[in-house]
Order: structure tokens, then C-alpha cells, then sequence
């Protein structure tokens, strides 16, 4: 198959079926051409085996047998003999043989059919086994999806299938992002409106829809101008989504304008077809998200051991060698300032770690229980072993922060409550954090007051984080102890 359109069928038991009884015919009832003509169950127009030729002209109706074989009074078959032109004519006990024959070849064909039918049932089955087990090896989705069209276009009988799937910025257009077909090559890429359309109606319910005309739009609407330039070339159509009551795609399947539509039992293969790789699709996506999951577990479980261990240790060293730094600053000066540069080293180590940590981590999780556990941790993590009390107090009145947000707040909780267990001397520290239109982080100690310079380069850190968010770092300090708030406004 190298343009959509399906190859033709193999011989199979309706053909054998319609020989036997056309030859049959041509013996008991003594015609010398006989035409039997059945629809086929895989959806072409019809089916016929003819026998003998014609002769010249159309024979006599006294040469001629016109007999429907029928079913629950459904057509199943057509059949035509005839006898040339200097045969005797059929007479009235010829005719009565004839309609017992074809009363009796009715269920042989109506068998043939249902075989037919049956065999077509297990081509749409093993075809959807392919697609899930595809999915379920892990291959590319878009990949699994375009060999999906083939198939279904070979089974279907039609002339071009597209895989449809929404814009990721906009759930009312349907991009092609495969086809075949003769003109697959320039339909892929092509983003068709939704507007009401059937092709709608179809991908937002997941359930499959056949119509007779895809170029006619629902009463009192109008097909955009892509998709009527696209519809206008093909005639009946059947739409099958995929994935579920949210579809993440839509296989369009149409037929050239001018050929027969689907029959309606192809609407329950397509169904079912699209059952199975729903699932598939769903448990593909279930098992990304588990190795999705596995590998933040990872990530989780790196980033706790390098936060407890060794970002730990290194800062208790740093404020271990701060402590010797300032206690020889009045004898030995060079000494101190030297140690000083080593915990500077240390703090920019300790930098480095964090941000790895953070990229660890990967996108924050700004849920107020989320950002609250992290708060939570910080504080702990830092106060613990210093002889602080601290307080963790968190307010909020929406439901999530911007993801962009939760890495600067977290920044200030941290570089504050770190302040004040280096330099404030303090024995109480409140941190209040509250969320309403704005976001304002509230750190109180008992200590005594700030530090020179040296401390103020932190600060300098967060007030340029405030000011790029259009805030503010305000400070209160007093030999009693401090008060530092850092707010800034909810991007709108």
C-alpha cells in the first residue's frame, strides 16, 4: 500500500460461496450466463461472479430469470440467468425451480457473509493488538499513530486518514501531524478549527461517528474555510477517537467523493478498534508516569542525602570557622580575614550544592501543603542544634503560587532564617509567611540587632528579588532584636 487505498481483497469465502451457487444455478435451472452479485462484508460495493458469456444484446425477458436471495427480508444477493437467444424460453416450472433455488442459496450466502464479516472482525482485532502492543513496547506514540492510519485505511477500505490532535495552546483546533493518502504530503502540518463540526461532536464525546458527507456541515452552520476545502474532495467519512473521553487524537477515515459510504458495521470494528488502543494508550501513559515517578524518587532521594549530609556539615563548618574568625578579628586581623574568605568559599559551595539540589527537584509543586513542607524543612534543618525556638506560621488565601514564585520565597525563608542563626545571637525566631493578593514573608528574632556590612550583602540579594517582582524589603532592627519583611505582588 503506498497511497491509503485499500489493496484488493484475496479470494475469500463469500467469493467461493457466490462460484459454487452461480455454477449450481447455471446446471438446475440450464443458463448459459449466469451473473450472482453480493455486498461484501469488508465494505466494498459489492461482490459478483459471472458465468458464460453474455451473447449480443439483452436477452428476451422469456430468456431471462431475475432472483433476489434474501434474508429477514434483506437483500442479500442478486441473481441473474439467462439463456441465448435460440434456447427455449424459461417457463413457469423453471421459474418456480428459481425461486426455490434461491430461497435455498440465501442462507449459504448469508453464512458466506457473516464468515466475511467474522474474518474482518479479527483483521480490526489483531490490528488493534498491533497498535497496543506497539504502545506498550514503548515507540513514539506519533510513530505508532501513523502506521494506526495505514492500517485502518487498508481495513476500511478508504482513500486518506489523518491523525488529528489538538494544539497544546488551543483545545479548539485539530492538527494533522500524519495522513496518508495521495495527498497526505500536504495535509500534514494543517490545523483545522473545530467550529460545529461533526468531527466536534466526535472528539470531544470519544465516541466514533459515521457520516455519509463529510463537505456537509450541520444545519445552520458553516465549515471553515481549511477544513471545506479539505471536505469538499471526499465524501463519507468516519471519525474514531483515541484516548478516551478526552481524546488525545482523532483518526479521520474518508472515502473519495462519488464512492459508496462505510457500512454501518464498520462503526462497531472502528469502536472497538478504538477501545483497545484507548487502553493501550492509557496504560503507555501510566507506565511513563511511573518511570516518571521512579526517576523524582531518585532525584528526591540524591537531593535529601546531599541536603542532610553534606549541606549540613559544610555549614556547620562554616559557622564553626565564623566563630574562630570573629574571636581573632581584635588579635590577629590577617588571620580572621583569611578565615572569612574560607567561609565565604564555604557559602558559595553551599550555593552550588542548593542549586543542584533544586535542579534535582525539577518543577516545584506550589500547593499550599507543598510549600508549607518545605518551609517547614528549611527551618528545621537550619535552627536545629543552635538553641533556637522557632516558629513556622503560614497563611494563605489562594490555592497555589505561581510555580515561578515558590523558588524565591523559599530562597528568602532560607537566607533569613540563616541570618539570624549566624549572627543574631537570638534564642526566639518567628517566621510568618502570608498569601493573599501578594506574597509577604515576615522574619521577627529576639537577638541583637544586625551585623556590619558583612550580612548586608545577603540582604542586598533579596531586596534585588523583590524589586525585579515589583517589591519591597523592608527592615526594622533594634538592639532587642529584628524584624525583616520581604512582599511582593501576585502576577496578574
Amino acid at each position: 500500500m503506498t497511497d491509503g487505498r485499500a489493496t484488493p481483497a484475496a479470494p475469500g469465502p463469500l467469493e467461493a460461496t457466490l462460484r459454487r451457487l452461480a455454477e449450481a444455478a447455471a446446471e438446475h435451472l440450464g443458463g448459459d450466463h449466469v451473473a450472482l452479485t453480493a455486498r461484501s462484508a469488508d465494505d466494498e460495493p459489492e461482490r459478483s461472479v459471472t458465468l458464460g458469456a453474455a451473447g449480443a444484446g439483452a436477452p428476451a425477458p422469456s430468456h431471462a430469470l431475475e432472483l433476489q436471495l434474501r434474508a429477514d427480508d434483506a437483500v442479500l444477493a442478486a441473481l441473474r440467468v439467462a439463456r441465448a437467444a435460440g434456447a427455449p424460453a424459461f417457463t413457469p416450472a423453471d421459474r418456480a425451480r428459481g425461486a426455490a433455488f434461491a430461497a435455498g442459496a440465501a442462507p449459504a450466502v448469508e453464512n458466506a457473509l457473516l464468515v466475511e464479516h467474522a474474518r474482518l472482525r479479527r483483521r480490526w482485532a489483531l490490528a488493534g493488538t498491533e497498535i497496543a502492543s506497539a504502545l506498550l513496547s514503548g515507540r513514539p506514540a506519533d510513530q505508532v499513530l501513523r502506521e494506526a492510519a495505514a492500517r485502518v485505511a487498508e481495513l476500511a477500505g478508504a482513500d486518506a486518514v489523518g491523525v488529528l490532535v489538538p494544539e497544546p495552546d488551543d483545545d479548539t483546533t485539530l492538527r494533522i501531524t500524519a495522513a496518508v493518502g495521495p495527498t497526505a504530503a500536504e495535509l500534514e502540518g494543517v490545523r483545522l478549527p473545530l467550529g460545529e463540526t461533526r468531527l466536534h461532536a466526535a472528539h470531544r464525546s470519544g465516541v466514533p461517528l459515521l457520516i455519509d458527507d463529510a463537505a456537509t456541515p450541520p444545519p445552520g452552520t458553516r465549515l471553515d474555510e481549511v477544513v471545506d476545502a479539505i471536505a469538499r474532495w471526499y465524501g463519507p467519512a468516519l471519525f474514531i477517537p483515541l484516548g478516551g473521553p478526552a481524546p488525545l487524537s482523532t483518526l479521520t477515515v474518508m472515502r473519495m467523493r462519488g464512492r459508496p459510504p462505510f457500512d454501518r458495521r464498520v462503526l462497531d470494528l472502528a469502536a472497538a478498534f478504538a477501545t483497545q488502543a484507548t487502553v493501550a494508550m492509557e496504560l503507555a501513559r501510566s507506565q511513563e508516569r511511573e518511570r516518571r515517578l521512579q526517576l523524582q524518587a531518585d532525584r528526591d532521594r540524591i537531593a535529601r542525602d546531599l541536603h542532610d549530609h553534606v549541606v549540613q556539615r559544610i555549614f556547620a563548618t562554616a559557622l564553626a570557622l565564623d566563630r574562630v574568625g570573629r574571636s581573632l578579628e581584635a588579635t590577629a586581623p590577617e588571620v580572621a580575614e583569611r578565615i572569612a574568605e574560607r567561609v565565604d568559599e564555604l557559602d558559595g559551595t553551599i550555593a552550588r550544592i542548593r542549586a543542584s539540589i533544586f535542579e534535582l527537584h525539577g518543577a516545584e509543586d506550589a500547593s499550599p501543603d507543598a510549600v508549607r513542607r518545605r518551609l517547614t524543612e528549611i527551618v528545621r534543618s537550619v535552627t536545629e542544634g543552635h538553641g533556637l525556638r522557632p516558629a513556622l506560621r503560614v497563611h494563605n488565601e489562594v490555592e497555589d503560587l505561581p510555580p515561578d514564585l515558590v523558588p524565591d520565597v523559599v530562597a528568602v525563608v532560607r537566607e533569613l532564617v540563616t541570618n539570624v542563626v549566624r549572627h543574631a545571637a537570638a534564642s526566639r525566631l518567628t517566621v510568618t509567611v502570608a498569601i493573599a493578593d501578594g506574597v509577604r514573608v515576615v522574619v521577627t528574632d529576639d537577638g541583637c540587632g544586625l551585623p556590619p556590612v558583612t550580612v548586608r550583602s545577603g540582604l542586598a540579594n533579596l531586596a534585588d528579588r523583590a524589586e525585579r517582582r515589583g517589591g519591597r524589603l523592608a527592615v526594622s532592627a533594634a538592639p532587642s532584636g529584628t524584624e525583616i519583611e520581604w512582599a511582593v505582588p501576585l502576577p496578574r
